[in-house]
């Protein structure tokens, strides 16, 4: 078996690492003797240098190189190889409950993970797919949202009255193993109830904006999502109550942000700290940002870049703000029981905006935020109307005033909607038609959405997917785990742009309400309702 590496291109000529030559169809025993006697020199190397050598190479090369004689086979029960190799894919695409449990995990345990997700980005990338397994599961119809918590297995379920449930979908019913039930008061009641989730490398993010029946009437409460031993539960880690319509929330880190109008007209967007004490004493804001006046048909959605970056994505664009420093007089921590007033809104201006059609009302935005212990920022990725748009904000130093100052590198990937759209730089054409922008998500490197412009009596739906080039995570063609090159299965292909599609059958009165993927196992989750009998189902698809 040879072994394509650039990192080691010897082994692809046999030199020093072709240990089983002797044994394959119609080798020279001459030149088989010299290759035996150059394999024993590898052998005789330190056992911590041959892992420093497969710690270099990609999950393929390592198990393709280790079946070559039964020295290097038993390297694969080395715990350390597959911990190394986990960490660096993560790395690329966080898994915060993953990461959470890797200490306990075996070396069979470590490995499985690590070609799954070499397996899985390999066959992202493919043209059309059929799914693998579809399951579905009946579910009460006040259910509003579900999503899939990261690793693809469990499920968040939310109720109408803002009730929580874990779903694990390892059971075949996937029956809830944590419920947090929110039973409202005498003179409380829910006219409208939103729910994002959203997280860093640490923790999941689950928020959730709950509106009166009078429209000044609104609570966002924040929520960590924690599915690894003792029990999987639901932290409450902040709750905020508003007098005024709240346009829209997100969290990210310790920070929760939120839009509301002012009386003037203006939208302020106010920042607040969460945190594990937060439940026994509610936050405040502490920075107030005042970001002009605004249309009261222009919706928005915000995102969390990090803990001094906030991301505006609506209709006509999208937009960067630096939060200010807070006030010396405003609430430090969520501990703080003082009562303080809310602050003064601070005029900010965008660091960067950039006008583009993203469409109204559906937002599609990757769900990734920054990697607090070593300060990496993930990039967002929106996908509009005509294009993906995938920003990434980073520090760096002004030569003028030698002062740290965030740069935005923004890029824009057109759709090939016909025949005559130009293909991009990397770009392989396999659809001529994007079809119907409906309802969708977005990750890290891939999105999918709803192409079936008529869905009302249907009875399948069609999915558009789309991966991202690898340069968009600055993964070049020599990456080890995720380079275009020894994919020859692909023709090479693999590292660029792709898009595929596959098809869902539908019950004939039934309609798309949200969509939701996850990445890592390839799972995309549907919720859909019976608009003649109100029942409602949860769809877990195997799409890869």
């Amino acid at each position: 078996r040879s072994v394509t590496t650039p990192q080691f291109p010897h082994a692809v000529s046999g030199e020093g690492l072709l240990c089983a030559a002797s044994s394959l169809p119609g080798a020279n025993p001459a030149s088989s003797s010299v290759l035996s006697l150059r394999s024993n020199m590898v052998h005789r190397l330190p056992y911590d240098v041959q892992l420093a050598i497969l710690g270099l190479l990609g999950a393929r090369d390592v198990v393709r190189l280790c079946l070559t004689c039964r020295a290097l086979y038993s390297l694969m029960a080395d715990r350390t190889l597959w911990h190394h190799a986990l960490s660096r894919l993560l790395s690329v695409f966080p898994q915060p409950q993953l990461s959470r449990r890797m200490n306990q995990l075996t070396a069979n345990e470590l490995k499985a993970h690590v070609v799954h997700s070499v397996r899985l980005d390999r066959d992202w990338h493919r043209v059309d797919y059929a799914p693998r397994l579809v399951r579905n599961f009946t579910c009460d119809s006040a259910v509003e949202h579900v999503s899939l918590v990261a690793g693809g297995e469990w499920l968040v379920v939310v109720l109408y009255d803002g009730s929580l449930q874990l779903r694990a979908l390892s059971t075949p019913t996937a029956t809830p193993v944590a419920t947090l039930s929110h039973a409202l008061t005498e003179g409380e009641s829910v006219f409208y109830l939103s729910s994002r989730q959203s997280f860093t490398d640490e923790h999941e993010d689950l928020v959730i904006l709950q509106m009166g029946v009078r429209y000044d009437q609104c609570t966002i409460y924040v929520y960590h999502i924690a599915v690894v031993a003792p029990d999987p539960a639901f932290a409450l880690v902040g709750k905020v109550s508003v007098t005024g319509s709240v346009w829209c929330c997100a969290s990210g880190g310790r920070s929760l942000v939120y839009g509301l109008e002012s009386d003037s007209g203006d939208m302020v967007l106010y920042v607040c700290p969460v945190g594990t004490d937060s439940a026994d004493s509610p936050p405040r804001a502490q920075v107030a940002m005042n970001i002009g006046p605004w249309s009261a048909d222009e919706d928005f959605s915000i995102s969390v870049l990090s803990e001094r970056q906030l991301l505006l994505a609506y209709h006509g664009g999208l937009a960067v703000y630096d939060v200010p420093a807070p006030h010396p007089d405003a609430p430090q921590s969520p501990q703080t029981t003082v009562a303080m007033p809310v602050p003064v809104p601070v005029p900010v201006q965008p660091i960067w905006s950039r006008r583009c059609d993203i469409g109204s009302g559906i937002y599609r935005i990757s769900q990734y935020s920054w990697d607090t212990r070593h300060r990496r920022r993930y990039p967002v990725v929106v996908a509009g109307t005509h294009a993906l748009h995938v920003l990434r904000v980073s520090p760096s130093l002004d030569p003028v005033t030698d002062s740290v100052v965030p740069t935005v590198d923004y890029r824009t990937i057109p759709y090939p909607f016909n025949a005559n759209t130009s293909i991009p730089a990397g770009w392989v054409r396999t659809r001529t038609d994007a079809g119907h922008m409906g309802l969708g998500a977005v990750g890290l490197r891939r999105a999918i959405w709803d192409s079936t412009e008529a869905r009302n009596g249907a009875l399948h739906v069609h999915f558009r997917t789309y991966s991202l080039p690898r340069a968009i995570l600055d993964l070049g063609a020599d990456d080890p785990d995720f380079g275009g090159g020894g994919d020859a299965e692909l023709g090479g292909r693999a590292g660029r742009g792709r898009m595929g599609g596959f098809t869902v059958t539908l019950d004939p009165e039934e309609h798309l309400v949200s969509v939701c993927m996850d990445e890592a196992s390839g799972r995309v989750c549907l919720l859909l309702n019976n608009i003649v009998t109100g029942a409602r189902r949860i769809s877990v698809i195997d799409a890869v």
